[in-house]
């Protein structure tokens, strides 16, 4: 990769920053885990061609439920001129396997760099929810990301709250997160019964006796049926919405989401379903960003 990071050019570059949005000239966003999977994309990117890096969540709902520390830039960026990053070093190979080539891109995105008229600015704003090029990541990268996604005073009292509602304590409890897909969470389609029975069939010789487990989903449905099949699980019902995708988010909906975010933050492990072959990008990255063990579950052969 070095001696590709040697074709870069743009003299006037200086910094990528990554943008978070509900919507770009080329399309809406994708969600907080996307959007988290991007950064430590970029980071890696901006390390090998000793680019800057930053994040920028100001022009999204979200950002009123984060703490805006002084390493919070505010950008003279034209938010209504921004594009998505369209290579997202992915190539599926069939319903549960795909693979990256990352040479390619990264091949790639320096044409892009090199292409850019830096006159007026010397950042690249852009939203980029490409795989990383590299699969270990490092703890600097965490800890920066971090920073930039620590709940404010009153996102933290509704988790206090939360977990005492519950009666959970941090890094006590594991999650079972279940991705349902966007034909339940922006469709509004009725579980398959077939699903909930293979879901249930997993859970059974997955779950560990004396381990207290908390279900977070896309869907409430699924939350309801399990808690039925198993009364221990434990289960909060929450108003919860696609960070990316949904036109216009409540206040409440974003809360609901972040929620799930944080409460799963504080987990030991977390076990996700998913019916993508890349997985869910809500939990996986989420464990990657905090360092939390991760089972992920492939369940596209059964939703239907």
């Amino acid at each position: 990769m070095e001696s590709i990071a040697r074709t870069f050019n743009n003299k006037n570059l200086k910094r990528l920053v990554n943008v978070y949005q509900l919507n770009y000239t080329n399309g809406v966003a994708q969600g907080l885990g996307d959007y988290i999977r991007g950064c430590f994309c970029l980071l890696q990117v901006s390390s090998l061609l000793g680019l800057q890096f930053d994040m920028d969540l100001t022009n999204h709902p979200m950002s009123k439920f984060l703490v805006h520390e002084d390493n919070w830039v505010k950008y003279d960026a034209k938010y209504n001129k921004i594009a998505k990053y369209e290579n997202i070093n992915y190539i599926p190979m069939n319903a549960k396997v795909f693979k990256k080539d990352s040479v390619r891109f990264f091949i790639g995105f320096i044409e892009k760099m090199n292409s850019l008229d830096c006159s007026s600015s010397d950042n690249f704003f852009t939203f980029c929810n490409s795989f990383p090029m590299f699969d270990n990541i490092k703890d600097m990268s965490r800890y920066f990301i971090r920073s930039k996604l620590q709940p404010n005073e009153t996102m933290q009292q509704h988790i206090k709250d939360s977990l005492n509602k519950l009666q959970l304590k941090p890094k006590q409890y594991a999650v079972i997160h279940i991705r349902s897909g966007d034909k339940y969470m922006l469709k509004n389609n009725q579980m398959n019964p077939h699903v909930l029975k293979k879901i249930a069939a997993t859970l059974s010789t997955n779950m560990k006796s004396g381990t207290k487990y908390l279900v977070l989903s896309d869907n409430n449905q699924i939350k309801i049926l399990l808690k039925n099949i198993f009364p221990q699980l434990i289960i909060q019902m929450t108003h919860i919405t696609h960070l990316g995708e949904s036109v216009d988010p409540s206040d409440q909906a974003i809360m609901g989401t972040l929620l799930d975010f944080y409460l799963m933050s504080n987990a030991f492990q977390i076990i996700g379903f998913s019916p993508y072959n890349w997985g869910s990008g809500f939990s996986q990255w989420c464990s990657i960003l905090y360092n939390i063990p991760f089972v992920q579950i492939h369940v596209l052969d059964y939703l239907s």
